[in-house]
């Protein structure tokens, strides 16, 4: 910063002929502008100007200086302008991270509309089970579920991620159905690890909360992998709402002790905590929260 202070002050006192001209200009002292333009002599190690008690001329290095400087100031004045525009207009790549069946099934599908409203943001969308570090993948946000870890990161609440067991009929049929948690242990049980902690099923009931040990037939941390396993009648299975609405409706899974519940994860939105936040992360955000609803659609 303080080169480009030196070069704007040479320049000045190039462009009025007077040291006390620029620092009117710049509204600095007279001795402020003189001390830049010495310091920048001093780093290049080359006199710039001719000083007189009349009149200040250029060196003949000086007006070399002095046409690269002219480009140099105007490229920092469009820089700042551009980034102004990124933060105060919607433009640019946003690059997403989200959960890999959540993104699919309910990120992917808000992108239509969003790129309908604002068409000059390139959308860079990347599925991933883990939670990836923003700064070191050069992402805007993520999507994640969950109980999130410290951060600067601000985070945005978008729904609740309501947890439900469920089976196909078939398989109901042929090993029967439970009819209290304790059941769950003698059962074929599909387990996603975050939501099986010490090899236990945590349910809740009105003022009932229940431990359940529980021996995974298949462990896996893809709710696709879950959701494909229980349809295909392996087993009982722990899985969002989110991932199972329209089976349910479709009547090709069924609900598995309804009135107990696990305990719901939420949905969140996260983003680097500048108070600057970049226009385009701001509307996707607001733009996704609207898509999903105060109601998760997948709940009505």
């Amino acid at each position: 910063m303080d080169r480009l202070d030196g070069i704007a002050a040479f320049s000045l006192v190039v462009e009025t002929g007077s040291f006390t001209a620029a620092a009117q200009r710049l509204k600095l002292s007279k001795s402020a502008v003189s001390a830049h333009v010495q310091r920048l002599e001093e780093r290049l190690s080359v006199q710039l100007l001719h000083r007189t008690t009349r009149r200040v001329t250029t060196t003949e290095a000086g007006r070399t200086y002095h046409q690269y400087c002219v480009r140099i100031l105007a490229d920092a004045e469009a820089a700042e302008q551009a980034a102004g525009t990124l933060h105060r207009e919607p433009r640019g790549t946003l690059r997403i991270s989200a959960p890999d069946t959540f993104g699919w099934m309910h990120v992917a599908p808000a992108l239509l509309t969003f790129r309908e409203r604002f068409p000059e943001i390139a959308i860079d969308l990347r599925l991933d089970e883990r939670h990836v570090s923003l700064a070191d993948e050069g992402l805007d946000l993520a999507i994640r579920i969950g109980r999130l870890p410290d951060s600067p990161l601000i985070v945005r609440k978008l729904a609740a991620s309501r947890l439900v067991l469920c089976a196909t009929s078939s398989y109901l049929k042929r090993l029967g159905k439970p009819l209290s948690p304790h059941d769950l242990s003698a059962h074929a049980c599909l387990c996603f690890p975050p939501l099986w902690p010490d090899g236990h099923w945590h349910l809740s009931s009105k003022q009932q909360n229940e431990r359940i040990p529980i021996s995974g037939t298949i462990v896996t941390n893809s709710a696709e992998v879950l959701r494909a396993g229980v349809l295909a009648g392996i087993g009982i299975a722990m899985l969002p709402l989110w991932a199972i609405a329209e089976d349910l409706r479709a009547g090709s899974l069924d609900l598995v002790l309804p009135t107990w519940s696990p305990p719901p994860g939420v949905i969140h939105a996260v983003y680097p905590g500048n108070r600057r936040m970049l226009a385009k992360v701001r509307v996707f955000v607001d733009h996704l929260a609207r898509h999903i609803g105060r109601t998760p659609y997948w709940e009505r």
